[in-house]
């Protein structure tokens, strides 16, 4: 049973909703969209956060889901990618108080649900190997 498939749209919603979008970490790993070289494959980072305080671990594991969310959305093609992708746009989000924090708990809200959405469009069938 491979969950990109069409018919499985509806399991990946509800995986997704009940472990509050970390659903999508799975997503990313049976899509093959983990990048060997990237930041948070160096274990010297995630130690070092360790070390000093468990807070930078949460802002890491928080950056880091959320890049993940985002390579989940644009490989299935989640409309919106010119928004999603920009880093800019996330940091003008969060410096800007009220406004842009409801914005961005509503963004991530949306990268959150709308990969299950495209599954139903059948847009992850080509990741099945």
């Amino acid at each position: 049973m491979s969950l990109l498939k069409k018919e499985n749209w509806l399991t990946c919603l509800f995986l997704t909703i009940l472990t509050e979008g970390i659903f999508n970490l799975i997503l990313a790993q049976i899509m093959d969209l983990y990048d060997k070289k990237a930041w948070y494959c160096n274990y010297k980072y995630w130690l070092c956060a360790f070390l000093f305080l468990i807070f930078p671990v949460f802002i890491m594991f928080s950056v880091f889901q959320l890049q993940i969310m985002c390579k989940v959305a644009d490989s299935l093609e989640v409309p919106g990618k010119e928004i999603y992708n920009n880093v800019y746009i996330w940091i003008l989000l969060l410096i800007i108080p009220i406004i842009g924090w409801i914005i961005i708990i509503v963004l991530i809200i949306y990268l959150t649900l709308w990969p299950s959405i495209m599954l139903y469009n059948g847009n992850g069938e080509k990741y099945i190997k």
